[in-house]
């Protein structure tokens, strides 16, 4: 039985690693559901874009990223575009991008 379950996993597994893409895919292309490419306002290395006031995200703490975007879901998250990102993106996408952008090196 339980090299029956191991060899059912990865296929298992399949369904989960499809709705959720990968943290880069989404920050580049969105996710397809909602959720725009974060390269469309942050810029093509997301080190802001200064002329609409869009910060920063290369770098920056996974947790903290997590926070904005929940902020941003939530009733005191006042930016347009920001709520769109945030209630486009579902909770595994909303951690695949964090994980994504915290790897990324901060601009200088």
């Amino acid at each position: 039985m339980n090299r029956l379950l191991r060899a059912l996993l990865p296929v298992l597994a399949l369904p989960l690693a499809a709705a959720a893409p990968a943290g880069q895919i989404i920050a580049e292309h969105g996710n397809g559901n909602g959720g725009p490419a974060c390269v469309t306002c942050h810029g093509p290395n997301l080190h802001g874009n200064a002329t609409i006031g869009a910060p920063r995200i290369a770098g920056l703490p996974a947790a903290e990223v997590l926070a904005r975007l929940a902020h941003y879901a939530g009733p005191d998250g006042h930016n347009a575009m920001m709520r769109m990102v945030a209630t486009g993106l579902t909770p595994g996408e909303r951690q695949a991008v964090a994980a994504y952008l915290a790897s990324l090196p901060p601009a200088r």
